[in-house]
């Protein structure tokens, strides 16, 4: 295979794993929030399976080139009001939990393929349940991490964070740029890649 082929195979294959990690979580979280009471979801078209209403630019590269990234936070009015709040804290935790899930999934499925191109984009797919599970539970926006953060803060606190929030992309990306995000998920990576290894192959 030529380099260039190795190239094509690896961006395809992770543009494809990342639409099984992103797609489905990010429908259950859009779903759960407007079950519980939030139209804004449905309202801009995000109570879809069309993976490119989840997908983030940026977090999509990141998990191609250094096996973590992010998708486009679910929006929801629910920090709004303390009573809501509360069903934001469970929203949050619910994405992280069906990401261990998905982990468990597409590791049985793996099990089953070979070393082909399809095995490949169920490989990467485990992998990256897992370190978005782990990742996403930092709190830093549009991370799951920071919703509930969000939800357990006071009322006098929320409008101020609710303001701040939008930045938290760029503070990613600052991190990015500067390298401390793959120097801080580095070891979460070479765990999860162990794991993955453990759940596809048995522990053969």
């Amino acid at each position: 295979m030529t380099p260039l082929m190795k190239i094509l195979v690896n961006v395809t294959t992770g543009f494809l794993a990342v639409i099984l990690v992103v797609s489905p979580r990010e429908y259950l979280k859009a779903y759960l929030i407007t079950k519980l009471g939030d139209l804004t979801p449905k309202k801009l078209g995000r109570l879809s399976l069309n993976p490119f209403v989840h997908l983030d630019p940026i977090g999509t590269i990141t998990f191609i080139l250094f096996d973590f990234g992010w998708s486009r936070p679910v929006p929801t009015t629910l920090i709004k009001s303390q009573k809501s709040r509360k069903k934001l804290l469970f929203v949050s935790i619910i994405g992280p939990i069906f990401g261990i899930i998905l982990f468990v999934i597409y590791g049985i499925i793996s099990r089953y393929l070979k070393e082909t191109y399809l095995y490949l984009i169920f490989y990467k797919a485990t992998k990256w349940s897992l370190t978005y599970a782990i990742f996403s539970m930092f709190p830093i926006p549009p991370l799951d991490g920071s919703r509930f953060l969000g939800a357990l803060l006071p009322d006098e606190y929320v409008q101020w964070y609710v303001k701040y929030e939008v930045y938290g992309i760029l503070f990613m990306l600052g991190l990015l740029l500067v390298w401390i995000l793959p120097l801080i998920m580095s070891p979460f990576v070479s765990f999860i890649e162990n794991l993955t290894y453990f759940i596809i192959n048995g522990g053969g």
